[in-house]
């Protein structure tokens, strides 16, 4: 008789590529809504709808993309993409929405495939591709047109990584060298992509590779060379627009414990993400510091110290915490360089990390006994059923530039973006009484905010009601006396309400200060002899 080895088969539904693509379809369906949304005004104009130069798909077209800062970003990568979509049906936003859609299933597969060659392991990797797929919090790095970049590098980032893993498995050198192709790809969608070098250090370590060895940190000086050269040129392209600052300053304590708050905000988030919204802005600061600064401040004090002592005993969180903390490192806002103090789309890739130590916990307790197991697989589905519900609900929120705002506004109410995004929509819609509520929350949010009561005066102007055009183009002008535009509208509106004798005043303010200004003396001329 032989003795032949038998390695039972599972059924084809219990197969690893079965259980991929149900995830597949299931991502699909929660991300169909996001099919059915239109453009938003934050940030989809300048990048796409008012962009024309992503009309012209020709090699000069791709080469100034190249060659040219853009909006203060370098995304070469990621206007290609946009003019590449644009030649299929101009500016119709489901293929734009679509391409978003593809790109995050692209990610699916390759975020398992990273986990797989990384671990050998089918069930801790498959875990992690489920919350990578599904989590709502993904979902504004897919429904925001606008930010696509993410995305797109994130795929480019994955496919370096993994051959990266081809090269730490075989040994073979031409796999490190092609690991560089996607990720200068990479860079050139977003430029958060130059942290790669953390991943590779983290991937090494995992794989017990000594991080600390000549041969290693030679590897990785290449990676880091370009990370910093990619770094300096993402300063530049900021300065030639103008850095985003954030409207309130902060002290030395503050500016300390801070990115402490983001950090704890993004892992509580991940795990009970409600109150999301587009716009979490910087908190107001009061004196003393809030207690519950000091508290996150002490969390992550704990995280780097648990690090720091089981580096050698305790793999797979260390791994965790490392590939999360190097992905989000750049916008915990450690150097303040926006209004806004976390953004959902910033754990696009980090979040690979935080449910990598979920799962191997998780895992680990299902070889617990029945009692255990069944708890935690109830937790599981409900947890499953409660964040497949709110990514298909935070896809819709994006449907319009009114949902958007509004559920900003709604959950953010001292949003100064939001309510002046939301009274800039109405005023383009005509809705001009609904301009100027948001607008009045604006200035009640920031007094000394010009361009508040501008667009407020703006609003009333439209509505023929001049006395209050007036009196808020009066405060424009307090604020900001040289403005040209305030200046001109509170002329005109002199004119619409038969004061020229103010109108006349209006226009020798104005010659004062912008002499034999063409628009000045194109106006003039509507003033009544």
């Amino acid at each position: 008789m032989n003795n032949q080895s038998f390695s039972p088969r599972l059924p084809w539904w219990c197969s690893e590529y079965c259980r991929m693509a149900i995830l597949l379809v299931l991502t699909f369906l929660l991300y169909l809504p996001a099919l059915n949304n239109g453009f938003t005004n934050w940030d989809d104009g300048w990048y796409v709808t008012n962009n024309v130069r992503i009309r012209e798909l020709s090699w000069d077209g791709i080469f100034y993309w190249f060659t040219h800062y853009f909006h203060g970003q370098y995304s070469p990568v990621g206007n290609l993409v946009m003019m590449l979509v644009y030649a299929i049906d101009g500016l119709n936003p489901f293929w734009f929405h679509l391409t978003s859609g593809l790109l995050h299933l692209a990610n699916v597969v390759l975020v398992y495939v990273f986990l797989k060659r990384l671990t050998k392991d089918d069930m801790l990797s498959f875990f992690v591709t489920v919350f990578f797929a599904i989590h709502p919090m993904q979902t504004e790095a897919i429904a925001w047109l606008a930010a696509i970049k993410i995305p797109l590098y994130a795929l480019f980032t994955l496919i370096a990584i993994i051959w990266y893993i081809r090269y730490v498995d075989t040994g073979r050198w031409r796999w490190f060298l092609l690991a560089f192709i996607p990720f200068l790809f990479s860079f050139g969608s977003k430029e958060q992509s130059m942290v790669i070098v953390g991943s590779l250090i983290f991937i090494d370590y995992y794989r017990g590779r000594n991080v600390f060895s000549v041969r290693v940190l030679l590897e990785k000086l290449p990676w880091l060379l370009l990370g910093v050269g990619m770094g300096l040129n993402s300063i530049a392209a900021t300065a030639s627009y103008g850095i985003v600052t954030p409207a309130k300053s902060f002290g030395f304590i503050e500016q300390l414990v801070l990115p402490s708050v983001a950090f704890v905000t993004y892992l509580w988030k991940l795990v009970v993400p409600v109150g999301m919204t587009a716009i979490y802005p910087y908190p107001d600061v009061v004196k003393p510091v809030p207690l519950y600064w000091y508290l996150c401040f002490a969390i992550v004090i704990a995280v780097i110290v648990f690090f720091i002592f089981k580096w050698k005993k305790n793999r797979n969180v260390n791994f965790g915490i490392g590939f999360f903390v190097a992905n989000i490192i750049m916008v915990l806002q450690i150097m303040p360089t926006r209004n806004i103090i976390v953004a959902d789309r910033y754990v696009y890739l980090p979040i690979i990390g935080y449910f990598f130590i979920l799962g191997v916990y998780f895992l680990k307790g299902l070889q617990s006994g029945s009692g255990v197991r069944v708890l935690l697989l109830s937790v599981f589905a409900i947890w499953l059923f409660f964040l497949s519900a709110h990514t298909i609900n935070r896809n819709r929120v994006w449907n319009t530039t009114e949902t958007m705002w509004r559920d900003v506004v709604e959950k953010q109410p001292d949003a100064l973006i939001g309510w002046y995004n939301l009274g800039g929509y109405y005023a383009d819609s005509g809705n001009h009484e609904q301009a100027v509520k948001a607008y009045q929350e604006v200035v009640r949010i920031n007094p000394s905010y010009h361009n508040g009561y501008y667009n407020m005066a703006n609003s009333y102007y439209h509505m023929k009601d001049y006395s209050n055009a007036i009196k808020n183009y009066q405060r424009a002008l307090k604020i900001k006396p040289r403005s040209k535009s305030a200046a001109l509208n509170l002329y005109m509106t002199y004119l619409s309400s038969g004061r020229n004798d103010m109108a006349r005043q209006v226009l020798e303010a104005l010659d004062a200060i912008h002499p034999n200004d063409p628009e000045v003396e194109e106006k003039r001329k509507l003033l009544p002899e």
